[in-house]
C-alpha cells in the first residue's frame, strides 16, 4: 500500500516556515516531544533555556529518561523527576494537562520558569511542553503573601489582647492580696516562734501541720520566702501581660535617639551578660534620625530581644551583636540583634510572637518577651522581623519610622479587576514611598479625588459604569487637579478612547498583564518628573 502524502496546507507550501518563524518570535520556549521524552521541535527561546548551564543533560545519569533530553539540567532532580511524572501522566491520558513551576538550581537568586504539558497528537508527537519566566509574578505573590502574614498577625494580636486584658484584671486582684499577706504571715511567725518554743513540752514532741518543730524552724521561713518569690514572678507576668494587652504610655511620645535606647537597655542588661560570659558588641550608626517614640517602651524592647538573644546561647564563645542604622528608601530606623545561638526551632518559628510560646520552658520561660516586643513595636507603628535556621542563631530587626521621610506621595488606584487593584497596591505600599488608595469604579475614584487629591491616579480604562475615559473628562474639567498625574492601564494599547485620552494631555499609559519592575520603574519616572503646566 502506498504511503499516504501529508495533506496540503490551506496557507502554502512554505506554512511550516511561517509556523517556525512564529514559534521562533514567541518569548515563551516551546518545545514538542515523542513518547520517549526524544526532541522533534523547539523553539529558539527553548535552546536558550536548555543551555541556562551550558551542560548536557544526557551526562546526568540520575535524569529521568524520559526528560533527559528535553529539560534544562539547571533543574533540581526532584524537579525533572516531578516533571517526568507530568509527562508521561499527560502522554498516558491520566490528566488532560500539567503544570509546575521551577527554580535553577545553581542559581539561588534566578528567575523562576513555570512549564506547561499538554497532549500534542500529531505524527509521532506525543507531548508539548511551555516554558515561561514568572518571576514577577513570584514576586507580587510574596509581597501579597507577606502583607497578609502582617495583616493577620495584627488581627491576631489585637484580638489576644482583648482576651490577655480580662485575664490579667483576674489574676491581678489574688496575687496582690496575696502580696500583701505575705509579709503580714512572715512576722507573725517570728513573733510565735519564741513562745511555740518557749511553751512546748521537750518530753512530748507534737507536729504542726504535720511537721515537727525542728523542721519549722529550720524550713518554715524559706517556704515563706517561696511563697514570696512565686508572688512576684506571677506579679511580674501579670505587668507583662498589662503591656501587652494596653500600652498607655506608649502615648507618651517625643523625639528621641534610637542609639539612647539602645546603650540603656545594654546597660540594664550589662550584670546579666557579664554572668553568662557573652561577648557584646556594638555598631552604633551615626547622625541617625530622631524617632518619635516612647523611650521606655523601646529600651523594653531592645532589653527583652537582648535578653533572649543571650538565653539563647549554650556553650562557651557567646556573641551577640547589636547594629543600628537607616534604611533610606522609606527612612525607617533599624535595630538589628544578632546571635550565634541555636536558632529558632521550627516547631514554633511560625507563631514566635504569639504569647506563651517558648522552648525555654524548662528554665522558666514564660513565652511573654518577644509577644510585648511585637506588641511594643507595632504600637510605634514600626515592625520586627527576624531571620533564624535551627541552630544557627538568629537575628531579630526592629524598624522604626523616623521623621526624615515627612511627605509621601499620595497615590489612588482606580480598578474594577480586584486582583489587579490589589497588586498594584501592595507592589507601590512596599515601595515605603507612597500613600497608597484604592477605588473599585470610577465614580468611586472621583469621590476620593474630590475629598483628598492624590499627586498620581492610576486609572484603568475599561470599567463598567464610569469608564477611564469618562473619568479624565470629569478631571480634566476641574481646574484644581490640574497638577494631578494620570497614569492609564489597559489591555488594549490601541483602544480608540485613548487618542481623547492623551489630547487632554494625558499620555502615560501602562499595557497589562502588570510586570513588576517595569511597572514601579514608571511609576518612579512619572513621580520624579514636574508637574505639566499649562
Amino acid at each position: 500500500m502506498p504511503d499516504t502524502p501529508p495533506p496540503t496546507s490551506p496557507y502554502g507550501s512554505n506554512s511550516r516556515d511561517y509556523l517556525a518563524e512564529m514559534m521562533n518570535a514567541l518569548t515563551a520556549a516551546a518545545v514538542v516531544i515523542d513518547a520517549g521524552g526524544n526532541v522533534l521541535a523547539a523553539n529558539k527561546a527553548w535552546a536558550a533555556l536548555t543551555a541556562l548551564d551550558g551542560k548536557s543533560d544526557a551526562t546526568d545519569k540520575d535524569t529521568p529518561i524520559l526528560v533527559r533530553g528535553c529539560l534544562p539540567s539547571a533543574m533540581a532532580p526532584r524537579q525533572m523527576e516531578k516533571v517526568a511524572e507530568g509527562i508521561q501522566a499527560v502522554i498516558n491520558g491520566t490528566v488532560t494537562e500539567f503544570s509546575t513551576e521551577f527554580k535553577t538550581r545553581f542559581d539561588h537568586d534566578g528567575p523562576w520558569f513555570r512549564v506547561d504539558i499538554r497532549p500534542f497528537a500529531f505524527q509521532s508527537a506525543a507531548a508539548m511542553l511551555v516554558c515561561q519566566d514568572v518571576s514577577e509574578q513570584h514576586e507580587a505573590q510574596q509581597a501579597l503573601r507577606e502583607s497578609q502574614g502582617h495583616l493577620y498577625q495584627a488581627q491576631k494580636m489585637e484580638a489576644l489582647g482583648t482576651l490577655v486584658a480580662g485575664v490579667a484584671h483576674e489574676i491581678n486582684n489574688p496575687i496582690s492580696l496575696i502580696m500583701f499577706n505575705l509579709p503580714i504571715v512572715r512576722r507573725v511567725w517570728q513573733d510565735l516562734l519564741p513562745m511555740i518554743n518557749q511553751f512546748a513540752p521537750s518530753a512530748t514532741p507534737r507536729k504542726y501541720g504535720g511537721f515537727s518543730l525542728d523542721y519549722l524552724q529550720s524550713h518554715f521561713g524559706r517556704l515563706i520566702d517561696d511563697m514570696d518569690m512565686a508572688a512576684n514572678r506571677v506579679s511580674k507576668i501579670v505587668r507583662d501581660l498589662k503591656h501587652f494587652s494596653r500600652q498607655s504610655h506608649v502615648s507618651e511620645t517625643e523625639p528621641l535617639q534610637i542609639n539612647d535606647a539602645v546603650t540603656n537597655a545594654v546597660r540594664l542588661a550589662r550584670a546579666t551578660i557579664r554572668k553568662t560570659g557573652v561577648d557584646l558588641s556594638l555598631a552604633l550608626g551615626e547622625e541617625l534620625p530622631v524617632v518619635i517614640g516612647n523611650l521606655p517602651s523601646i529600651e523594653q524592647i531592645v532589653l527583652n530581644i537582648l535578653i533572649n538573644a543571650v538565653q539563647a546561647i549554650d556553650g562557651l564563645q557567646g556573641r551577640v551583636k547589636i547594629k543600628t542604622g537607616l534604611r533610606k528608601s522609606d527612612g525607617s530606623v533599624f535595630v538589628a540583634i544578632t546571635d550565634n545561638g541555636r536558632g529558632v526551632s521550627p516547631a514554633i518559628a511560625d507563631k514566635i510572637f504569639d504569647p506563651f510560646v517558648t522552648d525555654k520552658q524548662n528554665s522558666g520561660g514564660t513565652g511573654l518577651g518577644l509577644a510585648v516586643s511585637y506588641s511594643l513595636v507595632q504600637a510605634h507603628q514600626g515592625n520586627i522581623t527576624f531571620n533564624a535556621a535551627d541552630g544557627e542563631g538568629t537575628t531579630f530587626t526592629i524598624w522604626l519610622p523616623s521623621g526624615q521621610v515627612t511627605d509621601m506621595a499620595r497615590v489612588l488606584v482606580v480598578d474594577d479587576d480586584a486582583a489587579v487593584r490589589k497588586l498594584i497596591v501592595q507592589l507601590l505600599a512596599k515601595q515605603g514611598r507612597y500613600q497608597v488608595e484604592e477605588a473599585v469604579s470610577g465614580v468611586d475614584g472621583l469621590l476620593r479625588i474630590g475629598t483628598t487629591t492624590p499627586d498620581l491616579l492610576i486609572l484603568d480604562l475599561k470599567m463598567p459604569g464610569m469608564n477611564g475615559l469618562e473619568v479624565c473628562r470629569a478631571v480634566r474639567r476641574n481646574e484644581q487637579l490640574t497638577k494631578m498625574k494620570v497614569l492609564i492601564t489597559t489591555g488594549h494599547p490601541h483602544h480608540p478612547d485613548l487618542t481623547e485620552i492623551r489630547a487632554m494631555g494625558y499620555t502615560d499609559c501602562y499595557t497589562k498583564p502588570i510586570r513588576v519592575h517595569q511597572f514601579a520603574e514608571m511609576v518612579e519616572t512619572m513621580m520624579a518628573a514636574p508637574p505639566v503646566t499649562e
